[in-house]
């Protein structure tokens, strides 16, 4: 190892950038776990309500937690792309060829096309393989999840609303 002090402090600083990109992508996880099973309960507290009464706050309460999941999705995915800049960064200025997070799209397309290793193995691992490449990201997916929520949440409250709002009329 180089004994060199600002060689050192890269290093130590593509570690900490590591571990914390790392981080937020756990607590990305936890927070989703938390929101989904927070709107899950509200969702079966809602649909087993036998007095209507509780229906429209449960409904609203719902559609701010789900609301809520969605800014928390987007604050998570905003911090870890920053620590994964910065990676990309760090790395450059160690080895420009370590090719980690630094990779461009085109090597990182042939290290995963090469990982799944496409050789005849039939359609439907070929049809795997292909949509693996696509690179849906999760993130993104967990994010549309919670967003999906929003939109059902929103629904229910009209619904639940429509009878109040129609005897007005």
């Amino acid at each position: 190892m180089s004994e060199n002090p600002d060689e050192i402090l890269k290093l130590e600083a593509y570690r900490v950038a590591r571990e914390t990109r790392n981080l937020e992508i756990n607590l990305f996880w936890q927070r989703s776990n938390y929101f989904l099973v927070m709107t899950t309960a509200i969702a079966a507290g809602f649909f087993s309500l036998k007095d209507g009464r509780y229906g429209l706050p449960l409904a609203i309460l719902g559609l701010v937690v789900a609301a809520l999941w969605v800014a928390v999705n987007l604050g998570s995915k905003f911090w870890q792309s920053r620590w994964e800049y910065r990676l990309n960064l760090t790395e450059r200025e160690l080895r420009s060829d370590m090719n980690l997070f630094s990779a461009d799209w085109e090597t990182v397309q042939e290290d995963v096309r090469q990982s799944l290793e496409f050789r005849k193995r039939g359609k439907l691992h070929h049809l795997y393989s292909k949509s693996v490449l696509l690179k849906p990201s999760v993130t993104l997916m967990m994010t549309l999840l919670s967003l999906g929520f929003v939109l059902f949440w929103v629904a229910v409250v009209l619904i639940t609303m429509y009878p109040m709002v129609a005897g007005w009329w």
